[in-house]
This record gives C-alpha cells, structure tokens and sequence, in this order.
C-alpha cells in the first residue's frame, strides 16, 4: 500500500525521538553536514540504480499475489528480476568498499532514496486514473482470461457436437456405401452365374447337338462317336447299292449283245472253258487254310463248276471283281483282295477269249467301277470290311470307323471317295464328330488349341472351321468376358467391403478421439492454448477424420477455433503485463522504498 507524505513525516518524527531516546542513552555524536549531504546522496544513488528492480519485482510478484493470482517465480541467471533491486544494489556497494550509512543518518538516506518516487507519483496517478481500478482489478485477477476460457470450451463443445453429427452422417453414409457394394457384389455373381451358363449352352449351336437331360439337368448333348461312324457306314453302303444299280442297269444294255453270241454258241455245245480256274481253285484247296477261307475257296469252285452258261459266269464274274474292290460278297468273303482280284482277271480273259464281243462290255463296266476303287483302301475296307462270312459283324466298330475317318487329311480325303466324291455328306458327318469333341473344350484356349491341332484337316472345310468360330469360340469368349469383368466387380467389392467394414468398426474410435481433441483444447492453460491447438487438437481432429473417410470440421471452423485459442493467448499475455504495469504504476506511487517494504511484507 503506498504513503502519504504525512505518513512519511510521521515515520520520520518517530525514528528522530527514537534515536534521540538512544541518544539519551549513549548521547551519539552529531553528524556533521557532509555526513549527512552524504547520506542523501548514498540513497538517491541506490534509489535511482535499484528502483527498477524494486518495480519489476513489485510488479510480476507481490501486486498479482494480493489480487490472488499465483505467478511463477523466474531465474534471471540465479536472479528472480532483470534489474537490481535497492537491496541488491547497497550490496554491491558494499563489495566495493562503500558502506550503507549509519543510523544517525537514516533520515537523509531514506530522503534521496525516495526522491525519484515523490516526483513520479502525480504522473502514476493519473495513469492509474486514465486506466480505471474496476477494469485493472478485473484484468489482474484473471477474470478476462476465465472468461476467454469459458469461451473457447463453449466453442470447443460446439465444435464436439458439429464434429459428432459429421460422425454420425460418415457412419450412415458408409452404411449406405456397404449396401450398395453387397447389391453390387450380388448383381456380379449373378453376371458371372449367367454368363457361364451361355457358355455352357454355346455348344448347342453346332451340328447334331440337342439339349437334353443328364445329371440332373438340361445340357447340350452331341452325338456320339458309334451315331456318328453308323452314319457314315449306312451312307457308304447306300453310296455302293446305288453305284451297283447303276452299274448293272447301263451295263446290261452292252451285255445284250454279248449275250446273243454267247447263245449262238452254247447251242451248238460250245461254252466258255473254266477248267484253268479249277485247276488254280484245287491247287489252293490242297494247300490248306483256314475254315472260312477254304469254305469260300469250295464255294467259288462249286459256282464255277455248276454254271457253263455266259450269263451265269457274268454274275460270278462281278462277285469277285466286287470282292477284288473291298466289297465282300456273299460266299467268297473270306478269300482276300488281291486273290479275288485274280479270279476275276482270269474269268474276264476266259470270257473274252469265248466272245470277242464282250471286250467293250468290259470296258464300259471297269469304267463303272471306278467309283467302287475307293473301298479297296484302308478308310474304304473298314466302311465295308466284315468279320464273318454272312456279313453280321464289320471288322471295325462304328466308333473307331468315326475316328478314322477324321483322324487326318487324307484318310478325309479317301472317305469323301468313298461316298463318290459327295462332300455334302462328308462335311454333315464332320459337323457332328467335332461337335463332339468339342464337348471337352469348354474355354475359349481350349477351343482355339483344338483348332490349332486340327488345322491341317480343316483346311478341308473352311466353311467348318467359320462355324467354330462364330458359333461356338466368340459365344465362349463373350461368356468368358463377362465373367472376367463380373470377377472383377466382386475383388473390388471385396477391397470395398473391407474397407468400408474396417471405417464401421473404428468409428467409435473416432468419436473418442474427436473428443480427446476438443477436450485438450477446452482444458489448454492460459499461455499454452495456441500450442495444445497446433500440436495436439489439429492433429486429433485430421486423425480422426482420416479415420472416418471425411471432413468433421470445416477450415472455417477450424480458423475460428483457433482464433478464440489465438484470443485467450493475447488476453493471458495482456493480463501478465498488466499485472507489471500494475506494479509500476505502484512504485512510482509509494516509491522505490516502499514497493521493497511491501513486498518484505508480502514475504518476497
């Protein structure tokens, strides 16, 4: 508390009749004037060079404590003020050989110390006037820094409730998100469930493919290898009826007059002389063989010994010329190719050699056979070729005929012969065998290989190759497209799913730490509110909403939070100030002495 000069005087007139009192008693020596010019110059030379150590010191120490604030003491190199104190500064002096005058001369030392002071204290009280003692009570006990604290925690707590409600939004916006995948995720398991489906059904585009039951359920079935060869054997054998009809018809005009020569013959009792064949028929017979091929042998020499007429000799002439072809006949089925052959070049001669006139009969019915050649090859032999004398059983079944005849170009080749060049019925039976095999094929590589290994037997059919492709390989492609792209769709529904599941179940985490972060704000101390914002609010709140996939606080929000935590720095920065303003203000009101007499009261 400052004093009047009264109350100065006062102080003065006591020590002066307590000195005089002691004077009394040991009746001191008067100082002399110079003794006392010293003393007042000693204090006005501490009170100068100490007075602002006094007002630092007043000022951020004993003022903020008597309006209850609790300022933290500061080291200034092992000093708690910047500037030396009165104290501090008569110690100094005393280091140095000058020592603080004596009692006698305390009077005139406190004179010059106080000096500096009176002259100061009308300008200190205007200022503290100007200034207002209601607003400095108000500013040096804190209370514009509780109230900017108050505020930044109500802004704090409207930026938890704005930063909830995005919460709550981010988590309703990501339920929808992970609806929208499942749909999603279910329409491409549906694609991929169709689309392997039409894949499946692509075969049914190709030849002699039905859709029928197996397994449980419907599929495009092809025939099979046996339908396929028995087809090719009923054409083979429909090719050679016709060939023989057609070879009988035109060659029985040219027989006629052969005919009537022969005749001419026989009725004077000359007949065709076969006894060379008999003799070639006994020589083999005593060679021995098989069962079936010595009954064939027997047979034939019976047939040719009974029959002395032309006419008859004819229809044994053509049984073994179709037999020489590949075309076994009945009864001679078990006598091989090449000996048949010969029989009927031994019968032709013997004929010719009894009528002239047959040579151009023979001729036009070679020609006729031609088309019959085609059965005296391997492909030809097993259309036809059978096991038994009456004919029941082919040699080869009607499986391995199927795959024979499409086992390379060439055997094709023989088989389009076979059926007298008829590429119509070649190309049908084609058809339906690689249907077929392509019933294994059931990707597009697996197609495109298969057209690969066969290539050189499909450059006989172009047009069969086209069918594949456009058909049966771009319906696999597309199928296999879109089973590729509805794959696709289901990874990256997974990947979203995840994500999406994984941002659900940190939510709560991100609510706690949305709160953490406004929490540290409304608690940050006066003087440090700025820093708990950029160190650890901001980064808490960019956490947080890297957690939850979106924006909780707008910039503007932000800004403004920060600027309210911006505001209680500058008030709490205003208050210290003050509070040495404050301490200032006093001293030059009590002065140098009296600042350092209350703060020894306040116990500084």
């Amino acid at each position: 508390m400052a004093l009047s000069e009264q109350e100065e005087l006062e102080m003065l007139r006591l020590r002066k009749q307590k000195a005089e009192a002691d004077g009394s008693q040991r009746q001191p020596k008067e100082p002399g004037f110079g003794e006392k010019v010293g003393a007042g110059l000693y204090g006005l030379g501490t009170g100068i060079a100490g007075g602002f150590g006094e007002l630092e010191k007043f000022g951020a120490y004993t003022v903020p404590e008597f309006f209850g604030a609790e300022p933290q003491r500061q080291q200034f190199m092992g000093r708690e003020t910047i500037f030396p104190t009165v104290e501090e500064v008569e110690k100094g002096l005393g280091k140095i050989g000058i020592k603080k005058p004596g009692e006698e001369v305390e009077s005139y030392r406190f004179a010059g110390e106080v000096a500096p002071a009176v002259a100061a204290g009308g300008v200190g009280l205007y200022k503290l006037g100007k200034f207002g003692f209601g607003g400095l009570t108000d500013l040096l006990r804190g209370g514009q820094v509780k109230r900017q604290t108050a505020k930044v925690g109500q802004e704090a707590k409207r930026a938890q409730a704005a930063g909830q409600k995005e919460i709550s939004a981010a988590e309703a916006e990501q339920q929808s998100r992970l609806a929208a995948q499942t749909t999603r995720g279910e329409q491409a398991a549906r694609t991929a469930e169709r689309s392997e489906a039409a894949g499946g059904r692509a075969l049914r585009e190709l030849a002699g493919v039905k859709t029928l039951p197996e397994a449980g359920a419907f599929k495009p079935i092809p025939e099979t290898p046996t339908n396929i060869g028995n087809y090719v054997r009923d054409q083979a054998n429909k090719f050679v009826t016709a060939i023989k009809s057609q070879r009988s018809a035109a060659a029985d005009t040219n027989f006629t007059a052969a005919k009537t020569t022969a005749v001419n013959k026989e009725s004077v009792g000359q007949f065709v002389n076969t006894q060379p064949i008999l003799n070639k028929i006994d020589a083999l017979l005593a060679k021995g063989g098989t069962t079936d091929y010595l009954r064939s042998l027997q047979q034939l020499r019976a047939d040719v010994q009974r029959t002395k007429g032309f006419e008859g000799l004819e229809v044994i002439r053509r049984k073994l010329g179709d037999a020489g072809f590949g075309l076994p006949e009945e009864g001679y089925k078990a006598i091989n190719q090449k000996l048949a052959k010969d029989f009927y070049s031994d019968l032709s001669g013997a004929m010719k050699e009894f009528n002239p006139d047959f040579s151009k009969y023979l001729d036009d019915y070679k020609r006729l056979s031609q088309n019959l050649e085609a059965y005296s090859t391997k492909v030809g032999k097993g259309l036809v070729e059978t096991v038994d004398p009456s004919g029941k059983y082919y040699a080869k079944t009607a499986e391995q005929v199927a795959k024979d005849v499409f086992s390379s170009p060439e055997k094709f080749d023989q088989f389009v012969d076979a059926v007298g060049g008829n590429r119509q019925i070649a190309e049908a039976a084609a058809r339906r065998y690689f249907a077929g095999q392509l019933e294994k094929a059931t990707t597009s590589d697996q197609v495109r290989n298969f057209l690969r290994d066969n290539r050189a037997l499909l450059n006989k059919m172009p047009s069969l190759r086209t069918e594949i492709e456009s058909r049966y390989l771009s319906q696999l492609t597309a199928a296999e497209k879109r089973v590729s792209a509805a794959g696709k769709v289901s990874d990256e529904v997974k990947v979203a799913t995840k994500e999406i599941s994984d941002r659900l179940k940190g939510m709560p985490g991100v609510r706690e730490v949305f709160t953490d972060a406004v929490e540290a704000l409304a608690s940050a101390k006066p003087g440090k509110a700025i820093e708990t914002f950029d160190n650890t609010v901001l980064p808490k709140i960019r956490d947080a909403e890297a957690k939850a996939g979106r924006k909780l606080m707008s910039d503007q929000q932000i800004m403004e939070l920060r600027q309210q935590a911006a505001q209680l720095e500058q008030i709490a920065d205003k208050t210290q100030k003050a509070r040495i303003v404050a301490g200032a203000l006093a001293t030059y009101l009590i002065g140098s002495t009296g600042s350092s007499a209350v703060g020894k009261l306040g116990g500084q």
